[in-house]
């Protein structure tokens, strides 16, 4: 090391290794998507995303996954296509979402953190099973809280699809509010990583 230079070894070591880490990287490496080929192509998907939704599909395991592909502006006004959240189907005679069970049903709350008596099962982006708790009956509707271990309370919204015996009811959540959603969506890739570590762990090499 020369006797004039600024830093030492080890402070160039230590800001490499800042540079380096995975925590101060503000967007995911992995949503950004690099396009190599023809610039016509390129400028027509880039067209299409910016008018019209977009996806990206990938079949794994009798699952299908739906990337939806987005145009986010950058620093420099320039646009680039980015990978959103996927949503997870099953295959079968009929495509439905991917639905987690949960080990241990959890409860509803109201927006005072009240119990509802309706406990989630199953979820998916689109649906949820309640079970019902101390109820005469399932309501038509309801607007509450989810609040699984780990994560903030997600506000959802159900609608009555259909009742499953005296205990168990099945809920429509397109109701939900767009960002509670992206929410739910999230919450349901990250349970999809820790059910598929080997698909995820290939995506991220």
């Amino acid at each position: 090391m020369q006797a004039d230079a600024l830093l030492s070894q080890d402070e160039l070591d230590f800001i490499q290794d800042m540079q380096h880490s995975p925590h101060l990287n503000l967007s995911d490496p992995m949503s950004g998507l690099l396009l190599n080929g023809d610039r016509k192509l390129k400028d027509l998907l880039t067209r299409l995303v910016a008018d019209q939704q977009v996806t990206l599909l990938a079949h794994y395991n009798n699952q299908q996954l739906s990337f939806p592909l987005q145009l986010v502006e950058d620093e420099f006004h320039a646009l680039h296509l980015h990978l959103g959240s996927p949503d997870i189907f099953e295959d079968g005679p009929t495509l439905r979402p991917w639905r987690l069970s949960l080990d241990s049903p959890v409860e509803l709350l109201d927006g005072q953190d009240q119990p509802s008596g309706l406990w989630v099962r199953d979820i998916s982006f689109k649906g949820v099973l309640l079970e019902l708790r101390g109820l005469a009956e399932a309501p038509p509707e309801f607007n509450l809280r989810f609040a699984a271990e780990g994560v903030q309370p997600i506000a959802i919204r159900g609608a009555l699809r259909r009742s499953i015996g005296p205990r168990l009811a099945a809920y429509d959540l397109s109701r939900s509010l767009p960002v509670q959603t992206e929410r739910l969506r999230e919450y349901i890739l990250q349970a999809h990583r820790r059910a598929h570590p080997d698909l995820h762990t290939q995506v991220s090499r």
